[in-house]
């Protein structure tokens, strides 16, 4: 109802939901994981020890998410599945502003 800018037409709920890569449907395979995995919304929780500007944590004994908030890519847990991540890995690492969901 209200005029949107022209350069918006990519932000529509339609164009996000064709495309795989997109806000939309990363939140979407984000909440279809979290109905399917209990361990990600209950159980227990312990910061991981993690390199300068990596946030990582445990979630029950079988979840973790890292956050790399820094440059350097950041190596992920060894002996971890990928279950999400918001942005493609680089060489096995993850990416500046990026987060991963991982399992083991």
């Amino acid at each position: 109802w209200l005029p949107q800018p022209e350069g918006w037409a990519s932000r529509t709920a339609e164009a996000q939901a064709a495309d795989p890569e997109s806000m939309l449907s990363l939140y979407r395979a984000a909440l279809r994981l979290r109905r399917a995995e209990p361990g990600l919304g209950d159980g227990t929780f312990a910061w991981l020890e993690s390199a300068p500007g990596v946030l990582a944590f445990r979630r029950s004994p079988e979840f973790v998410c890292v956050v790399n908030l820094a440059d350097p890519p950041a190596e992920l847990p060894a002996g971890t599945e990928v279950l999400l991540t918001s942005g493609p890995l680089a060489d096995g690492r993850l990416p500046a502003d990026t987060a991963a969901w991982l399992r083991g």
